[in-house]
This record gives C-alpha cells, structure tokens and sequence, in this order.
C-alpha cells in the first residue's frame, strides 16, 4: 500500500491526473458558484430595479452576460473538465494502451474549452457598450467603464480570438491524427497562447483596472493601492514575473512551433509548468497574509482570491512540474548510464 502511494505521488501521470481534476472541481464549483450568483441577481430587488430603469438592450446584456451566459460558460467547462479528468485517468492507468479513447477525451475537452470561451463573448459586448454608452447604465453601481473593459472585455475578446481558434485548430489536428510535428507545433501554440491571453494579459489587466482611480469601500484604487509594498510586489510579480514566464514558455517550444523538432527540452517545459504553479501558490500566501478581500476591497484581492479565481486550480501545476523535473533528470541520468 505504501510503495504504491509513493509510486503515484511520484508519477508525472498522477500528476497530470491531479491537475485534471484540480480543472474539474474548479469549473463544477464555479458552475454552482455561478448558479447561485445568476439566481441571486433575479431575486434582487435593489439590482433589478436599478437595470429595469435602463434601456431594454442594457437589461439582455446585463443579466445575459452576468446571468444566462455566465452560467452557461461555467457549465461548459464542467463538460470541458470531465473530459479532461478521463482522458488523464486513462493516460495514468492504461497509460498509451488507451491511445484512441484518450484521443477522442481530448478532442472533446479542447471543444468544450473553445466553446466555453467563446460563451463569454455577451460579456465583451457588454463591456464596450457600457464603456461607451453616454447613458448612466447600472453594472454593479456605477463602477467606472474603464475598468470593466480593461478587466473583463479586452481579455475575454483576445481569449476568444487567439485562444479558442488555437484549441479548434489542435482538436482539428488531432482528429485528423496529423503527423506528430503537426500535431506538436498546435499543441505549443495553445499552450503559449494561455501564457500569454490568460494568464499575462488577463492578470496584467486586472492590475490596469485596479489602477483606474475609484474610491469603493474606503478602498483607495489608482496609484495609492500601488504605493502600498505588499502590493507594489504583486504588480511586479504579475505583470513582469508572468511575462518572462511567457516569453520562456515561447522560446522552450519555438522550435517545435517551427517544426524543426518534436524532442522539447523537458527539463526547461518542467521549469515553465513550476513556474506557473508557483505563481498561484504566491498569490495564495500574498492573498491571505495581507488579509484578503475583507481588509483589501479591492479589484485586485477579488481577481486573485482563491474562491473567486476560475484559474487557481493552476497551482497544482507546481507539483506536476516538480515531479516532471524528477522524472526526467532520472530517465536523463538512467539513459546516460546505459
């Protein structure tokens, strides 16, 4: 029993099987998150009088984007996720045996990711229609449109633009059972596209946002939350700590990109993926040693808290990419002593 656990607590497998479900539990808990949230707007009194004084189109988008969609796009990945987690148990347990079931798991998962992108784009429109609108339009108080756009529609708009097209085109390819460089170059693609729009950009522009001056809660925004140390250290951590992770996440996989070769660097992917992890894991001890979102009503400490940030199953990355680095250097260091 025990050199069994540690047999999977050692596996890069496992690992990947973890993280799969780390994917899963955290889209089913946003889905019932969202659930409640879209049913909690409609019995709102105070909400729903304040939209209904607005214009008909403003009251669609609003709880389209806020409500239906929403929890529609929060759904979607629970599909996207349960996929995932099958496709991995069988890479774990049959390992390649399972080639064609995995194929046809992860074919669907990327599917279902893309469509779950492309749900939110009610959400980009909202926000431009909001930022540009000259009417004095509802969206949670009057929160700057500044802020809205920068935080939810220029992100949201680049993931469906660069990233859906990315996860169809390697579903496309892998349906097609494309030769590996094909196969290898999109399956880099998609990954340097979530460094880049999902987690760089996406958490790059949340600290824009958080920078717009907007006094809420006693909470000052704009450049005195940035003054602040702790603070000043998260924007740099994010905004230029995401980034090189990004830009090595390109150079480690360019050449496969280039399809000049499908035999990565694993020891560099392994540093990425840590990295990555990592990232999730700072923001956890900087979430909870500043005292959260009850001691820092702000954009940013909403962004990043554990309950509210679809993306902090990534912190299981962290340990996926420590047993990579382990397991390679082993097949690294049994390969040469052969």
């Amino acid at each position: 029993m025990r050199d069994s656990i540690k047999n999977n607590l050692g596996s890069y497998r496992f690992w990947i099987f973890v993280v799969s479900f780390s994917y899963f539990g955290y889209a089913l808990y946003f889905a019932i998150y969202g659930l409640g949230f879209s049913v909690g707007l409609i019995f709102d009194h105070v909400i729903f009088d304040a939209v209904s004084k607005n214009p008909w189109w403003w009251f669609i988008l609003y709880y389209g984007s806020e409500g239906a969609l929403g929890t529609l796009a929060g759904f979607i990945r629970v599909v996207s996720g349960s996929f995932a987690v099958y496709s991995s148990y069988l890479f774990w347990k049959k390992k390649d045996l399972a080639f064609p079931l995995i194929r046809k798991a992860v074919s669907k998962t990327l599917l279902f990711e893309a469509t779950h992108f492309f749900s939110l784009g009610l959400s980009v429109v909202a926000s431009f229609v909001y930022f540009f609108s000259s009417e004095p339009l509802y969206y949670f108080g009057h929160t700057p449109g500044l802020i809205y756009v920068l935080v939810a529609g220029i992100p949201l708009l680049l993931m469906i633009l660069i990233v859906s097209p990315s996860l169809l085109n390697l579903r496309r390819k892998i349906n097609k059972i494309a030769e590996n460089r094909e196969i290898m170059k999109w399956v880099c693609i998609t990954g340097v596209a979530y460094l880049f729009v999902v987690f760089w950009i996406n958490y790059s522009m949340s600290w824009a946002g958080v920078l717009v001056p907007y006094t809420r809660a006693q909470q000052q925004f704009g450049l005195e939350f940035l003054r602040v140390p702790f603070n000043f250290i998260s924007f740099v951590v994010t905004v230029f700590g995401l980034l090189i992770i990004a830009i090595f996440g390109l150079k480690v996989t360019l050449p496969a990109i280039q399809k000049k070769s499908t035999q990565l660097n694993m020891k560099h992917i392994s540093t990425v993926i840590t990295a990555l992890g990592g990232y999730f894991m700072f923001n956890v001890f900087f979430y909870y040693l500043t005292g959260g979102y009850e001691t820092n009503p702000s954009v940013w400490y909403e962004v990043i808290g554990p309950l509210h940030n679809p993306y902090f199953w990534c912190l299981s990355f962290l340990f996926l990419g420590i047993v990579m680095m382990r397991h390679f250097k082993t097949q690294k260091n049994e390969s040469n002593n052969s």
